[in-house]
């Protein structure tokens, strides 16, 4: 009786580069349409002849529109940059460095997605879906945000004036994408200034006198 083979390695390999690839032309194909015809003008028809691949697929591999929209700012699917000094920070014990890299990744990360960003802060109103999207969001980002005050509190660098749930909010409120608006895209603050005065802004006002 012969031996039933396995499937083979090569195999598996060829699909999974076929499924990132079909992945991939769906985000680049729905960012194109979010930016030129927005979220409402968008479907997931038109989605799939620009990734020239059915609707089905499209409906497969992700849903819907907002599962397509929470991938493309999804803070797993940063850059490389991003995501090494994501690295860097949790390696780093100085608390002062540690904030010099939150505002270097607050501009990191979001330089590249001020088109998305702004498509959900301004879709929401007519798309409920993504107002709560956005509140998801936030709720991850300030649980983040309390994780390094904690750190901060515990090492003894944190204000000792400034109580923990006050700290995280000032944390979340100066790193959130509104104030990178107002400056950077409104203001047209170049976005190394941007950096340079939220490191400079978060050091004076969180870190205790001496851990400057």
């Amino acid at each position: 009786m012969p031996l039933i083979e396995g499937k083979r390695p090569y195999h598996s390999l060829a699909r999974q580069r076929q499924a990132e690839e079909t992945r991939r032309r769906i985000l680049a194909a729905t960012r194109e349409l979010f930016a030129t015809r927005g979220y409402a003008g968008t479907t997931l028809e038109a989605i799939a002849e620009i990734a020239e691949v059915s609707p089905k697929t499209v409906s497969a591999v992700f849903g819907s529109k907002r599962a397509i929209l929470a991938e493309l700012i999804n803070p797993d699917a940063f850059s490389a940059q991003v995501q090494q000094l994501l690295d860097e920070l949790r390696a780093t014990p100085e608390p002062s460095q540690r904030l010099l890299l939150v505002a270097q990744i607050t501009r990191r990360a979001y330089e590249p997605l001020v088109s998305e960003l702004e498509l959900l802060r301004t879709a929401g109103a007519v798309a409920p879906e993504l107002a709560d999207l956005a509140r998801q969001i936030e709720t991850r980002r300030r649980e983040n945000q309390s994780r390094l005050i904690a750190y901060l509190h515990e090492c003894q660098a944190l204000r000792h004036d400034l109580p923990l749930e006050e700290a995280t909010d000032a944390l979340w409120a100066l790193t959130s994408y509104e104030l990178y608006r107002m400056l950077v895209v409104e203001q047209h603050w170049p976005p190394k200034r941007y950096e340079t005065w939220l490191a400079q802004l978060l050091i004076q006002h969180l870190l205790q006198p001496g851990d400057e």
